[in-house]
């Protein structure tokens, strides 16, 4: 029982680790488009900002 405790819980670590690293390969060719943000956000009145 404790082994297999101790295997699911490396294989979940392991697939944490995975998920980190290919995010952060998908971050580096996909970087965050800060023009798409800023358009995207709302001033008081409602109206788009345009910058």
């Amino acid at each position: 029982m404790r082994d297999m405790v101790k295997r699911i819980v490396l294989v979940i670590f392991v697939l944490l680790v995975l998920t980190a690293v290919s995010g952060y390969f998908y971050m580096q060719k996909h970087p965050l488009d800060e023009k798409a943000s800023v358009n995207k956000t709302m001033n008081i009145t409602g109206s788009k900002v345009s910058k």
